[in-house]
């Protein structure tokens, strides 16, 4: 036995050297002593009894390289791969070299049943051998590639004690991700425009991230197969690590990538992994359209409301003034004495009239040197005054006016405005979010099925979330369609944005070549032409349309011949003016009989 350990350390040894040479550090798990001599970084871990400190391991050593020297190595090895799925720290470039020292022990069938084997790649088991007094260490692997029967084992070359050579002289640790040989590539997914349009067969499905999925499986000779719940959307995580929808798919291993509009989602990447991103995209509302203003304020229109206050003041502060003047000047002649009122009432008459084209009689203009000034200031004032009214209440007749529009997340949040999509997904990346403004913005969110979204859609008092994508093209809902687009407007700005990414499960071995090739395929654009192929093969064009150009509906008005409508704040100011004139003719001729 201590002659099979010297064997062991010497072969454990040559196989470090030649294939863990590249690595960062390597973890040691051994019960039993193992002669590690290279220049290589060691976690050395004890294993007593079947128990192992794992809180030796979780440092963020950047340890890739995993070495199980044991009596049951297949039961650290289980361990460890469970360890890895609850741990935040990532090892999806890991390398194990196993070995059981214990030749009497047959783990190889128990070994290569396991279920954990399906999501490693690089594994080397050696296996000794004592039979004939001459001792061999089989090295084998397991097969990995190819449509069935991954686990199947593969013996690589044997190991000879006697001259310390290899049997084939093969490599150990054969490149089994760069041509898999067609082995399933199960991607979780459902049909979401443009990231997902499912078809038949391969050459049929659309998409920026379906393609992307599907051409990183061919690449990789993989089989792509679509694994699709269109019931449950993206679903959600549980804390027992199952789930429903894409996302259950994905933690429950019955998908190996997913893709269809998933973000950087803080709660997913304590279950999955992520890859790099593949679009940016803006979440924003399709709000209803603002209504035309009322008529009768057409008028009032010319200005702003703070500009009509700053005129109210200006004309007070004017008739202030100009009465305190008016008065001064009256006490110093010798003219008969008169009240306050009297001058209030002239300097009304001075101040008003030129502003509403009204000429003052001999008996109204000021005889002073500081009223006259005065008087002079009001005329530039008035003929400045009455030439931007008009110029603006023409601007005003030409184009409509419309109550204030929903454009920014301020308009939103203060309009109270309901909103929904089918899933609660469109409000994770904020639903935690600490703002008043964002708090209020969840609050109005309701994850709502597609039959009475289309129902809403036609009442005008429900906002629809979609995703502002590259290109001016959008991902929008099917139960917004022609019939009530026009009635919608897009905001201008954008709730939040995000960056949608494939998750696959944590610590997929196939995360770097997956990274390696989202980058080569966005730094070529490709995706983008995916995704400009969906929106023009299965996404309805006239939606984008309006969507793009959402002030469609307020632009685009015939032109009418001048109605009733558009003068109707003008008679209303004139009904008012004649209506106040008869009342107090009728107070004035009551004072006179009374008198």
């Amino acid at each position: 036995m201590l002659l099979l350990n010297s064997y062991t350390n010497v072969l454990v040894n040559l196989i470090l050297r030649s294939y863990f040479d590249d690595h960062r550090c390597l973890l040691i798990f051994t019960d039993t002593d193992l002669d590690y001599d290279g220049h290589i970084p060691a976690v050395r871990i004890k294993i007593a009894d079947g128990w192992v400190d794992y809180g030796l391991i979780f440092h963020y050593h950047g340890c890739q390289g995993v070495v199980i020297y044991s009596q049951n190595p297949q039961t650290i090895f289980v361990e460890f791969e469970t360890q890895i799925r609850l741990k935040m720290e990532r090892f999806n470039r890991r390398r194990f070299l196993i070995i059981t020292y214990n030749p009497t022990t047959k783990i190889e069938p128990e070994f290569f049943a396991l279920k954990e084997l399906e999501f490693v790649s690089d594994l080397l088991l050696v296996l000794p051998d004592t039979g004939d007094n001459i001792t061999t260490f089989a090295l084998k692997t397991h097969k990995y590639v190819g449509t069935s029967n991954n686990n199947e084992p593969v013996l690589l070359d044997k190991w000879f004690t006697q001259n310390q050579s290899f049997l084939f002289g093969a490599n150990l640790y054969p490149d089994k991700l760069s041509n898999q040989l067609g082995r399933p590539l199960k991607m979780a997914t459902f049909t979401y425009e443009p990231y997902s349009v499912i078809g038949q067969k391969v050459d049929n499905h659309y998409g920026s991230e379906l393609v992307s999925g599907v051409q990183f499986g061919l690449k990789y000779n993989m089989t792509p197969i679509p694994i699709v719940n269109e019931k449950d959307y993206w679903g959600e995580i549980f804390s027992n690590w199952s789930g429903n929808g894409l996302l259950g798919n994905l933690v429950e291993d019955n998908a190996d990538i997913g893709f269809s509009a998933l973000y950087t989602w803080e709660i997913c990447y304590h279950y999955l992994d992520l890859s790099k991103p593949l679009v940016r995209t803006g979440i924003t509302c399709l709000v209803p359209a603002p209504k035309l203003a009322a008529r009768w304020l057409t008028p009032l229109f010319s200005y702003a409301p703070e500009l009509w206050l700053y005129i109210i003041i200006v004309f007070i502060a004017s008739i202030l003034i100009l009465s305190l003047i008016l008065l001064w000047y009256h006490h110093k002649s010798d003219k008969k004495p008169e009240k306050y009122p009297h001058f209030v009432a002239l300097a009304v008459k001075i101040v008003l009239k030129p502003v509403l084209l009204q000429a003052l009689n001999k008996n109204e203009i000021p005889l002073d040197v500081a009223s006259k000034f005065m008087l002079a200031l009001m005329l530039v004032f008035s003929l400045f005054l009455t030439s931007t009214y008009s110029s603006g209440l023409a601007t005003v007749m030409t184009l409509p006016r419309y109550e204030d529009s929903i454009d920014t997340v301020k308009d939103f949040a203060d309009s109270g405005l309901d909103w929904g999509a089918t899933q609660d997904a469109w409000i994770t990346s904020i639903q935690n979010a600490e703002e008043p403004i964002y708090v209020q913005i969840v609050s109005k969110f309701h994850p709502t099925p597609e039959d009475e979204l289309h129902r809403l859609s036609k009442t005008g008092q429900f906002a629809f979330s979609i995703e502002r994508l590259p290109f001016e093209n959008f991902a929008v809902g099917e139960y917004i369609d022609e019939d009530t687009i026009g009635n919608f407007h897009l905001m201008e700005e954008d709730f939040y944005w995000e960056q949608c990414v494939i998750m696959l499960r944590k610590n997929s071995v196939l995360l770097p070549s997956l990274d390696l090739f989202v980058l080569r395929i966005f730094e070529a654009g490709l995706i983008s032409k995916w995704q400009n192929t969906a929106v023009e093969m299965s996404m309805n064009t006239e939606v984008q349309r309006v969507v793009k150009y959402y002030k469609y509906h307020i632009i685009e008005h015939e032109v009418v011949k001048l109605k009733w409508s558009h003068v109707e704040g003008t008679f209303a100011i004139l009904a008012l003016g004649c209506t106040v004139s008869l009342v107090v003719f009728v107070v004035e001729l009551m004072f006179q009989r009374e008198k």
